[in-house]
């Protein structure tokens, strides 16, 4: 494509190299339109390392243009970098042109595209009907569609994704070669005349006669279970209003607990369900279109049991647009994962066949190729904050690249922990974290991680020079790393589970420390071989001191104790009773079989086959036991999120005073006898005991912080690791920090959780290779 300029005086030629997230978002269409706009010559192309522009023309219609390129970006751009040097003049050149990508084999510095949902206008063309495109499953243009889940190569052009195979009829060609067209270098580019088609088809496979759409809502509104594909991948879903529905898709899921998420067909529906914070509101309607745990309001039997928050999520492809618009009486949805419990997500309608057949009683489907699974994103609403809390990073997030406060020059690899698994290639000043890939402990989900691996590596053209890892012995994600050292002939960086924590939030704030971080989450290897996650530390990159920590606990069973909540309260009531623990009531409450309880009382005392355990998240096990709230974990944090259930909209009347610095921590311990005592010592409601914990436990931790605080003078606080997913402590604890005047730190980019672990392993191994070169 080439446009026609005339020039008045030629008197100078500039070339941009841009980074960022620049290739399949519309950028070249745009710097087009600007160049002719603005009376230039030139080109513009894809190439490995970003956008590559070389533009002539007067100097002061060159400044305008490159002023533009920043201020005027289509929506969903982000330059990162931009590299201008002044080039000689070719007087031979009179038009401007969007050039072939440079296919040259150099390290790909180019970022990739993030998936996004479908824009207004291609949804309204779709849903108006006058559109030759009314009612394509599959439409897409510059501004929206997939991108992460397609790409097989850089640069991002149709021959590397999964888009190849399809040809485009002329009337698409025409609008793909037509400057002014919103789909004007759309790779996904398609139509009902020659893009990917929908179908609908029975569990085996085989094609259902008539509208897959309309077929697929009668179907859904009878109570039936759909796998339907996506973006990156598929989703169960079944009306969320329909409780026999929800039970069976439960049984054939083997998920008996955990929460589900619903897809509403709009805002209103949204507003109904939840309680949303403006920023909330404005989270759920963006290209990212993620789901966001909110606040409910109505209870969807067998949705979200035991649970005060619903997940939420509106419809971001075209597909599910279809859908609710197909019936009005088709409100909201039950969307999880496809999959069995833990298992990836499945991908390809052959496995979808073999995996999901025995799940659903029909399947909606594309034949456009998924080239990795993307899972969808998952943010958690905190009313009155600025922000929301990121719980699961995937679709709309990834593969986005985020900054390292320390740069150094070699590539590396990031395997993170074995817990809702990420991990990141790392390129200079950057990581580039993958998706949420889950618990490695299952088969499937080992082999994604490995494939992942091997994905980013190629996708990004890095060859590691080392390798960082969790410093847990045991972890899947460290044997792993292990073995592809050897293979590679590289080093092992071994990076502190907690340190790594703490790492990941300096890192999101671009700082490189000190800070005293207060990192709690359910178990980490600490230094002394044993279970740590309870920390207070004084750390930047380079390392950390162990300021305070927890008490630590002793746990009968060991990693059974993750498990038998029951085991975690028997550990608190030998913590703050003592020898004669076992004769307070709660012990005959918690055990009512003597043999048993006499059993795990004899554990603990001669300290046989117990595991000892600094770790925050034990405690809210124990707690959530003592208050009948949860004795049993079906699944990963379900009694802490129980107790936080518990304690919410619960009014503490306690008049206690707080607790001192010096009544709760001695040689750096943490104590929480008194607190434990304190819940002891007279019979209240569940809610009312849960309440009270987490007051008097914010209490107790600010103390020691604020302690901290003037001992070393650091007035920067941070809190990270999975516990910090509990709004309830998590804004407590913030308030009593900040009304002392620290500064507090809380993520925004990653999770508090495990999946954050890559991130901070990247920039701690960046302090660290930085600081031997030194």
């Amino acid at each position: 494509m080439t446009a026609a300029v005339r020039h008045p005086d030629l008197l100078g030629r500039r070339r941009w190299l841009i980074r960022g997230q620049v290739q399949g978002v519309g950028f070249r269409p745009y710097v087009y339109r600007l160049a002719k706009k603005h009376q230039l010559s030139g080109f513009v192309r894809n190439g490995p390392q970003g956008v590559i522009i070389e533009a002539q023309g007067a100097d002061d219609a060159l400044d305008l243009f490159a002023r533009a390129l920043h201020e005027e970006r289509p929506p969903l751009a982000v330059i990162e970098s931009v590299n201008i040097e002044s080039l000689s003049l070719d007087l031979g050149e009179h038009k401007f042109e969007i050039a072939p990508s440079d296919d040259q084999p150099r390290k790909a510095d180019a970022q990739v595209a993030i998936d996004t949902a479908v824009c207004p206008d291609c949804l309204r063309e779709m849903l108006e009907g006058r559109d030759r495109r009314a009612g394509y499953a599959l439409i897409n243009c510059t501004n929206c569609g997939p991108r992460f889940s397609i790409i097989r190569n850089v640069p991002y052009d149709r021959p590397n994704t999964t888009m190849a195979k399809f040809t485009m009829c002329r009337a698409c060609e025409r609008e793909y070669r037509d400057a002014g067209d919103r789909r004007f270098h759309a790779q996904p580019i398609a139509c009902h005349d020659c893009g990917p088609k929908l179908a609908l088809v029975n569990p085996a496979g085989r094609r259902i006669k008539g509208d897959p759409i309309a077929n697929a809502a009668n179907l859904l509104l009878k109570g039936n279970i759909l796998a339907i594909k996506g973006l990156g991948g598929f989703h169960l879903a079944v009306r969320a209003d329909h409780a026999e529905g929800v039970a069976e898709l439960r049984r054939r899921k083997h998920r008996d607990a955990k929460p589900f998420a619903v897809m509403v067909r709009d805002l209103d529906a949204a507003r109904w369900l939840v309680k949303l914070s403006p920023t909330a509101k404005a989270l759920l309607s963006s290209p990212r279109c993620p789901i966001v745990l909110a606040t409910r309001c109505v209870d969807l039997p067998g949705v979200a049991p035991d649970s005060h928050r619903l997940g939420v999520m509106l419809p971001y492809t075209p597909i599910q647009h279809l859908l609710f618009a197909a019936d009005p009486r088709l409100q909201m949805l039950v969307m999880t994962s496809g999959n069995v419990s833990d298992e990836p997500l499945v991908i390809s309608n052959s496995e979808a066949v073999e995996r999901l057949g025995g799940l659903c009683d029909a399947m909606l489907w594309h034949d456009r190729p998924i080239e990795r699974p993307v899972d969808d994103s998952v943010y958690l609403d905190m009313p009155g904050d600025d922000a929301l809390l990121p719980i699961r990073r995937a679709r709309g997030d990834v593969p986005g690249a985020i900054g390292l406060p320390i740069e150094q020059d070699t590539a590396g690899l990031c395997v993170g922990g074995e817990l809702k698994n990420t991990i990141a290639v790392v390129r200079r000043r950057e990581a580039i974290l993958s998706q949420h890939l889950g618990d490695l402990k299952h088969p499937l989900a080992l082999e994604n991680f490995a494939r992942t691996i091997d994905d980013m590596l190629r996708l990004f053209e890095v060859k590691p020079r080392w390798i960082a890892h969790d410093l847990h012995p045991a972890y899947l994600s460290t044997a792993h790393a292990r073995k592809l050292a050897a293979r590679w002939n590289v080093p092992l960086i071994a990076v502190q589970h907690h340190h790594a924590h703490a790492a990941a939030l300096l890192a999101e704030y671009d700082m490189t420390g000190p800070i005293l971080a207060l990192v709690a989450d359910g178990v980490g290897h600490g230094d002394d071989d044993t279970s740590w996650g309870g920390e207070l530390m004084l750390c930047d990159l380079h390392g950390y001191q162990r300021v305070a920590h927890l008490r630590p606990l002793l746990l009968a069973g060991g990693d059974a104790a993750a498990f038998d909540t029951r085991r975690c309260a028997m550990a608190l009531l030998q913590q703050a009773l003592g020898e004669k623990f076992d004769q307070h009531p709660m012990a005959a409450q918690l055990y009512p079989d003597e043999n048993e309880r006499r059993m795990l009382c004899e554990m603990i005392r001669r300290q046989v086959n117990c595991a000892t355990s600094s770790a925050m998240g034990r405690v809210f096990d124990g707690v959530a036991a003592m208050t009948g709230v949860c004795t049993q974990n079906a699944y990963e944090a379900q009694a802490p999120m129980m107790l936080e259930a518990a304690a919410a909209g619960c009014v503490v009347q306690s008049q206690s005073r707080p607790f001192s610095f010096s009544a709760v921590t001695c040689k750096g311990q943490i104590d929480l006898s008194l607190l434990i005592r304190e819940l002891l010592a007279q019979p209240r409601p569940a809610d009312e005991q849960a309440a009270l914990f987490h007051h008097r436990l914010a209490d107790i931790l600010a103390a020691t912080i604020i302690q901290a605080s003037k001992d070393s003078g650091i007035q920067t606080v941070g809190l990270t690791g999975g516990v910090f997913c509990n709004q309830l402590l998590t804004q407590l604890l913030t308030q009593r920090l900040q009304s002392e005047g620290l500064n507090v730190l809380r993520h925004r980019r990653v999770p508090a959780t495990d999946g954050g672990l890559a991130l901070g392993q990247a920039a701690v191994a960046a302090a660290r290779i930085n600081e031997q070169r030194s």
